[in-house]
């Protein structure tokens, strides 16, 4: 038979496994709250915290609080006032009456069955509709969030195309009315006070040989599929200014634009490509690329006419995507 421990021993080990327990909890708590303190501030950051807008310029006064409250209880971070206002600038130019001829509604331009199944309340009421697109917004981030690229780009080219054609294009969807919609938001938000995500940033140094072949082929002719070195078509030229750096992009236009990834444009950086539409192509199939080189600057293979050239931005306002391949190698 096995001896049993003394009662007064019993009771020594109860009040030691106590006191370990208790010392043990006290290390767990502690940590628990030195955690708080140190990552309360992101995690808040994260869920909205208190961000506003720093220049309300132009925002009626009577939605500003409105606008801010809202941006910040909506749950995500690429929703911020700036952006929330900026939107609806763009939508409805803060006419809470608003409908389009299409039948959207209000201040944030809602259809019918959108609002059925996001809003609460009363569609033509701002106090309702402007919480109501911000937990939208949210909503469309998280339906694109598993494709690559810059989240605020992708929730607005979701909003204005549909999350379906972000998820088919893998990102920004080569449609002039999206990519315009979400350049002129970016840009609006920027203006009242938003330092926006625009995709990965490319040290100067990264482009410099492709930026300098590029300057060195100009005043050579432009035939179409012929792929240099003494003449080029638009897209060979860039294949090969991007081969300077290790980077083998496909051959004609339509697989650049794919290989992406698409950024807004609100920002170009050197060595992005910028797609038009051509003679020979459309918005959704552009058949038209030049580099973007800085300084408000492009070159491309314009055509047979012209040839290898150097151009100002602004002759390209017809541009319908624009991609930065090096972010491709960096995300």
């Amino acid at each position: 038979m096995a001896r049993g421990f003394t009662r007064k021993r019993s009771r020594w080990l109860v009040w030691t496994g106590a006191g370990m327990a208790l010392a043990v909890g006290g290390i767990v708590m502690l940590v628990a709250v030195l955690i708080l303190i140190i990552t309360g501030p992101f995690i808040q950051d994260q869920g909205g915290g208190n961000r506003t807008i720093r220049n309300s310029d132009g925002i009626p006064a009577e939605y500003l609080q409105t606008i801010i409250d809202a941006a910040n209880a909506a749950g995500c971070a690429e929703v911020t006032p700036a952006l929330l206002a900026a939107q609806l600038h763009q939508e409805s130019g803060f006419n809470p009456r608003a409908r389009s001829p299409v039948g959207a509604m209000g201040i944030a331009q809602f259809m019918p069955g959108t609002w059925a199944s996001h809003g609460q309340g009363d569609v033509w009421n701002p106090a309702d509709a402007i919480p109501a697109a911000a937990r939208y917004d949210c909503a469309v981030a998280a339906s694109v969030a598993s494709v690559s690229g810059a989240a605020q780009e992708k929730m607005l080219a979701a909003y204005n195309a549909g999350a379906g054609a972000v998820l088919a294009f893998a990102g920004i969807p080569p449609y002039t009315e999206t990519r315009n919609y979400v350049r002129t938001i970016l840009a609006q938000a920027q203006v009242y006070g938003d330092a926006l995500e625009l995709g990965v940033d490319i040290p100067a140094g990264s482009v410099a040989p492709m930026v300098a072949f590029m300057r060195s082929q100009i005043g050579k002719p432009y035939v179409w599929g012929a792929t240099g070195p003494d003449a080029w078509d638009c897209s060979s030229l860039v294949r090969e200014a991007y081969r300077r750096i290790g980077i083998e992009l496909p051959r004609v236009t339509t697989d650049q634009l794919r290989f992406g990834p698409q950024v807004a444009g609100v920002d170009p950086q050197p060595g992005d490509l910028l797609f038009t539409p051509g003679t020979d192509g459309t918005a959704e199939a552009p058949g038209h690329v030049g580099m973007y080189i800085g300084d408000g600057r492009v070159i491309a293979a314009k055509g047979a006419r012209w040839g290898v050239v150097e151009s100002d931005i602004s002759d390209w306002s017809g541009t319908v995507a624009v991609t930065r391949p090096l972010a491709r190698q960096r995300s």
